[in-house]
């Protein structure tokens, strides 16, 4: 940027150096709108392609192409943005569980004993983040 801080004495601030301020001003706003041209087609063609998204009416095959990317990579992107816990059964017959990498946010509880008709009790484990 071509702004330079005023002078500290007054005496020699003047219309010359307010001028030159300006001067800089304008040439630092003509280079910003130069750079953001080069984009303009780009954030047309983007803002199109929302507008396509947002009512529905994407081509079949872009459709599909977005269905099998999601069904891809939609439990990596939960997983990034909310942690989960996983529980299993292991091949060889262990109960697993599959945790994230802070507990901060996952909190454990019970529901307390339910009664079964054959009248077992059970208590439920619950996990709330």
């Amino acid at each position: 940027m071509g702004f330079k801080y005023p002078y500290t004495d007054f005496h020699e601030l003047n219309l010359d150096w307010v001028i030159e301020q300006l001067k800089a001003i304008s040439e630092d706003v003509d280079a910003l709108n130069e750079w953001k041209s080069q984009f303009e087609e780009d954030y047309e063609e983007l803002h199109r392609w929302i507008e396509i998204i947002n009512s529905g009416n994407l081509p079949p095959a872009m459709q599909e192409g977005l269905l099998r990317w999601a069904e891809a990579h939609i439990q990596d992107l939960v997983g990034a943005v909310l942690p989960t816990v996983f529980f299993e059964i292991t091949e060889d017959g262990y109960f697993a569980a599959y945790v994230p990498a802070s507990w901060e946010d996952v909190h454990f509880g019970t529901t307390g004993l339910d009664d079964f008709p054959a009248g077992v009790e059970y208590g439920h484990l619950t996990l709330s983040y």
